[in-house]
């Protein structure tokens, strides 16, 4: 699983992302509820992503997207990135800690 750059202050498009195991194959996302946290790479303070995460069917192809709300985009950096899925029974799978980066964007006037 990779994670594309964002661009700060930009919540117009999803991000499409494929949750795979440590193998390479999709993770089931049948019935789940994803969440995540970042965590700036210079500091040790995690907040919560409060962007839109949305499952893609089949939901066995392990895809789905990220619709960025403005706090997730606010500040450009270097960030840690944990996504996990929440099933209807209360188990959880977490994906392994991604890289992901807000590119610095020219002020509008």
């Amino acid at each position: 699983m990779a994670l594309s750059s964002a661009v700060q202050g930009a919540t117009h498009t999803a991000q499409r992302i494929t949750w795979t195991d440590g193998e390479g194959d999709a993770q089931d996302l049948t019935g789940a509820t994803i969440t995540a946290w970042k965590q700036r790479r210079n500091t040790a303070t995690s907040t919560a992503v409060t962007g839109t995460m949305s499952g893609v069917a089949p939901a066995t192809s392990g895809v789905f997207t990220w619709a960025y709300s403005t706090a997730d985009v606010a500040t450009a950096g270097k960030y840690l990135i944990q996504f996990t899925a929440t099933y209807g029974d209360g188990t959880k799978d977490r994906t392994l800690i991604e890289d992901w980066e807000v590119e610095k964007s020219i002020p509008l006037p």
